[in-house]
């Protein structure tokens, strides 16, 4: 799990060292995360990457290993995944997603199987996330098959996750910007976005051939997965639904 990066916006205005550290009622949002991906049958080790002193204490809670942040968040993760160290496929998940659930942890497991892909990105529409979260602004891309918006818990096999780092990197810089990042893919994309023609199929076998790996994409009913506390906007509406429960 990637619990650091520094201080961002939220962090600042919380007075804490890092955004997973932000109460949501009595407890901190990695609390919230922590609980469902412990709760997974299927995880059996959890290792949280952040600022280590301050987040010792879920030792106290939890059965987790707390590694040493090491920089933004591709530093981090292949720190983590060198911890592991178990080239296995290993789940991803951000600390700033507190209304996931084990529901959609399982389901998302459910339709990775049986595990024959490098990795696995979930997608929910626009529909079932503007019903979960009304009012919420997302990015989202259009193709084919509808309009949908990434999550923020992926599956990936560690042992072709680093070599596929510096592909990445180039895409999260364009995560906020659709067009952006579907112009690294290629002219033709470029124009398959802008006229609607992209599909699903079309764009795993993009991804797959510029990470050199087996990419998939997987439609999740469950937009929890992908609802992460980005916004001042976001905190607000997190807080008033966990209070809700």
């Amino acid at each position: 799990m990637l619990a650091g990066g520094g201080k961002g916006e939220l962090a600042e205005l919380e007075g804490v060292s890092c955004k997973a550290l932000i109460k949501l009622g009595d407890q901190e949002m990695i609390r919230y995360v922590l609980t469902v991906i412990c709760a997974t049958k299927q995880v059996e080790r959890v290792v949280v990457v952040g600022p280590r002193d301050d987040l010792l204490f879920l030792q106290d809670h939890y059965l987790v290993e707390i590694v040493e942040e090491q920089g933004n968040i591709l530093q981090n993760l292949v720190a983590a995944n060198n911890f592991l160290n178990n080239g296995r496929q290993t789940i991803i998940s951000s600390a700033d997603i507190p209304m996931l659930t084990v529901e959609a942890m399982n389901d998302l497991l459910q339709k990775c199987q049986p595990f024959e892909h490098d990795f696995y990105y979930p997608i929910s529409s626009k529909e079932k996330s503007e019903t979960r979260f009304p009012g919420v602004k997302r990015t989202y891309v259009t193709l084919q098959e509808g309009t949908f918006t990434g999550g923020n818990v992926f599956l990936v096999n560690s042992a072709k996750l680093e070599s596929a780092v510096p592909v990445i990197e180039r895409f999260l810089e364009y995560r906020k910007s659709p067009m952006k990042m579907v112009s690294l893919l290629g002219a033709g994309f470029a124009w398959k976005f802008m006229t609607k023609k992209l599909t699903i199929a079309g764009l795993e076998e993009r991804f797959s051939s510029l990470l050199n790996l087996k990419a998939r994409a997987v439609i999740s009913d469950y937009p929890e997965i992908g609802f992460d506390v980005d916004k001042p906007s976001d905190l607000a509406l997190a807080r008033k639904m966990l209070a809700g429960k």
